[in-house]
């Protein structure tokens, strides 16, 4: 057989591994889709199967397709199968006893109890602007920054801790909607439309789909476990309109807009130069991101072991050095997306130039193809354990809402390093969190001891 009958191979065999870990998952023990272990099934799949199934047909060098296909290719099929053992060994550490123990023991937060959380969030919303205030003040403020588009994410290099103003204002609109379900005051729905306006129209402009995907997928999980259970047969069709609709985005965005006129004018003269539109619907998963991380899985097979060393855990223990800002520690260590970058593309990248580092891929990377099963199993109890403990506490809002923002987030652990789940669930939502709970406890401190001198005189 060539290498396209083994990656065809291979493929199936991923389907049958799916198919049968969604069965036990779904069928026997009756879990959710909105469970981390249905978003873990759902995107290891998303990231996983476009670049083989592209491979069996061509290795032409299209949009985001590597370059070095050609030299990685033989190397898909074991790093499909690889990959599709991941799911039952994730599933067995996500029911253990040890992930159920585990969620037992950590602490609820923020009980629905609390008041002041309204506070809470001005306060936020306030650091968040002082924040993109900062961020943007060379640019010329927000608005030029927006008109950037596409390329607004190349004026945050070298301060892209002051980027966190934006997802923390996901954090405060998430929070506004629970004020809205628990007390039905009009004045918090108003205060979360106008959040969810201003989240939607700054990463349309900026053509920022990962944060738009990212704040859809927190809404419907905080809906789901703290509002309302949503139904598969009503998520279904908004989560396909919702891809088709990113996908467009990517397909059309653009970048130097002069005016928000100027973004709608080049808008629709993409969509109309655009010789098949049919093909941007599904952008994303033929020549997009989705075809990115998983490359350097198969990469790292071909090449740990065998020509170079393990890195034995290296790459894990230094992720907190992450938590530091690169403005007060510029000679960190760069991350594994640059290392990629610089190893198999050769030099002359930037620092904020990098291909997605593929979670299995860093496992790899340490320990060869046991790492692959020492992330997964250690991924399973990690999410079981959180899933058990916001099961738990589902009448806190605290609790919940970390659940929702960090299982929200998961997509992009998946196609990325240790320091992403590390790092970017710490500084884009848990950092938020306690901004938010602290407030709410000095000023619901403050509120109880007013309530207290007003009934004692």
């Amino acid at each position: 057989m060539d290498t396209s009958d083994w990656i065809l191979l291979s493929i199936a065999f991923y389907g049958f591994v799916l198919i049968a870990t969604g069965l036990y998952v779904f069928v026997l023990r009756h879990s959710s889709v909105f469970e981390p272990i249905g978003q873990y099934l759902f995107f290891v799949t998303l990231f996983s199967l476009p670049l083989p199934i592209r491979a069996a047909i061509t290795t032409e060098s299209v949009g985001n397709i590597s370059p070095y296909l050609p030299e990685f290719v033989s190397y898909l099929p074991i790093s499909l199968v690889l990959t599709a053992l991941s799911l039952p060994v994730f599933a067995a550490g996500y029911y253990s006893r040890f992930a159920r123990s585990l969620g037992e023991r950590m602490p609820l937060i923020a009980d629905r109890g609390l008041r002041g959380t309204r506070a809470g969030v001005i306060v936020l919303v306030a650091i968040s602007s002082v924040l993109i205030y900062l961020l943007t003040e060379d640019i010329g403020g927000l608005l030029p920054f927006l008109l950037l588009g596409y390329n607004s994410t190349e004026a945050t290099f070298g301060i892209g801790y002051l980027a966190v103003g934006f997802p923390w204002l996901v954090v405060a609109m998430v929070i506004m909607l629970d004020r809205y379900a628990v007390n039905r005051q009009k004045l918090d729905l108003v205060g979360f439309g106008l959040l969810l306006l201003a989240n939607l129209v700054i990463h349309l402009v900026t053509g920022n789909r990962t944060m738009i995907l990212y704040l859809a997928v927190v809404l419907a999980i905080f809906t789901h476990f703290r509002i309302r259970r949503l139904s598969f047969a009503f998520l279904a069709p908004v989560a396909i309109a919702g891809f088709i609709g990113l996908n467009v985005v990517g397909a059309f965005r653009g970048s130097d807009y002069e005016t928000f006129g100027d973004f709608s004018e080049q808008t629709l003269r993409s969509v109309e130069t655009t010789g098949d539109v049919k093909e941007s619907l599904f952008y994303t998963l033929t020549i997009g991101e989705f075809v990115v991380p998983f490359e350097t899985l198969p990469q790292m097979v071909r090449t740990i072991g065998i020509t170079e060393w393990p890195w034995f855990g290296a790459s894990f223990l230094r992720s907190p050095v992450y938590l530091i800002p690169s403005a007060i520690f510029p000679d960190r260590p760069p991350s594994l997306a640059n290392w990629y970058m610089s190893k198999y593309y050769g030099g002359g990248y930037g620092l904020n130039e990098g291909r997605a580092f593929f979670f299995l891929a860093e496992g790899y990377l340490n320990f060869g193809p046991a790492g692959v099963f020492l992330v997964a199993v250690a991924w399973g109890l990690l999410w079981g354990a959180l899933h058990r403990w916001m099961q738990r506490g589902r009448d806190r809002f605290g609790t919940v809402l970390v659940y929702a923002l960090t299982v929200g987030y998961m997509f992009r652990c998946i196609a990325g390093e240790f320091t992403t789940l590390l790092v970017g669930i710490t500084q884009q939502s848990l950092v938020a969190v306690a901004i938010v709970i602290l407030v709410t406890l000095m000023f619901g401190a403050r509120r109880n001891v007013e309530d207290s001198e007003v009934k004692a005189a």
